[in-house]
């Protein structure tokens, strides 16, 4: 009965090392279909771990109920007793949990921290220590000791049909939140543009400022290395004609000066002032997807 569960035992380990590596090595989803690649990636490796377990333990309890056991230990579960049963599952739960710390604290294979998930106290400043051999003890943080416990107590007390339904309800639930994400994503897109198109740009064409000919400028300006944000700063304080005397005296600026001055030609000085302040308007993001800059 030894050596079986010796044989046992190593070819659950060469299951769990096989599985883990196919697991990591899987590509990426195609089609950004990437629930399969998830529950692939984090499912492999942990339901292998439950596995091995629950394979071990049931080694266990038959060496356990066929083989002679001490005076001592026959206290703790015996066989012949009426609540050996529930005390068989309770010792099962400890016995699994207790191997599991083991495998994820070697392997590192923990639930949220392939799913993407950050539990509490897992910030820098909560660090407890980084011992630099790596694996789960670098960057040790108390997050990342919850994490290592619930992990392990998911797969010692439910197995592997408790580990597979916990790491699909969390990937159904990312899932859900980045849908979610994207649809408050695209909403805000479409409120950007709105904006954009029924205020910024009238406006700018009030002001004798073509949107076309304004995101061709920008464009020009990037392309010889002078910064938009340095062209608009110039224009709030009023010295542009300043920067473009300068920019026509090389020959590398001396194109982007006269296109910036084909931009401004017929816009009255006092009209000049407003737009930065139409720019302001837009954050970063948005004036580099309208304006290109």
């Amino acid at each position: 009965m030894g050596r079986k569960a010796l044989w046992v035992a190593l070819m659950l380990l060469l299951l769990l090392a096989l599985t883990t590596a196919v697991a990591w090595a899987a590509p990426p989803g195609q089609g950004g279909d990437e629930t399969a690649d998830a529950l692939w990636v984090a499912l492999a490796p942990l339901v292998a771990i439950a596995t091995f377990i629950e394979r071990i333990l049931e080694a266990f309890w038959d060496r356990w109920e066929r083989g002679p056991i001490s005076a001592g230990l026959r206290r703790l579960a015996d066989p012949a007793a009426p609540d050996y049963p529930a005390k068989k599952r309770l010792w099962s739960h400890w016995l699994g949990t207790f191997a599991a710390i083991i495998a994820v604290g070697l392997t590192n294979i923990r639930f949220f921290r392939l799913l993407g998930f950050d539990v509490l106290f897992s910030s820098p400043n909560l660090m407890l220590f980084n011992a630099g051999i790596g694996g789960i003890f670098d960057n040790f943080t108390v997050g990342t000791l919850i994490d290592w416990l619930l992990t392990a107590g998911i797969i010692g007390w439910g197995g592997t049909e408790l580990t597979h339904s916990v790491i699909e309800g969390l990937v159904k639930g990312r899932n859900l939140w980045k849908e979610m994400r994207e649809v408050e994503a695209g909403r805000q897109s479409i409120l950007d543009a709105k904006f954009f198109n029924d205020y910024v740009a009238p406006e700018m064409e009030r002001r004798g400022i073509s949107v076309a000919a304004l995101r061709q400028t920008f464009q020009t300006l990037n392309a010889v290395g002078v910064p938009v944000d340095t062209f608009i700063g110039q224009m709030t304080a009023g010295q542009v004609d300043e920067l473009l005397d300068g920019m026509a005296l090389r020959a590398e600026t001396a194109g982007a000066a006269q296109a910036v001055r084909t931009l401004l030609e017929g816009v009255p000085p006092e009209r000049r002032a407003e737009i930065p302040d139409l720019l302001a308007l837009l954050t970063p993001e948005q004036r580099r997807r309208f304006l290109g800059a």
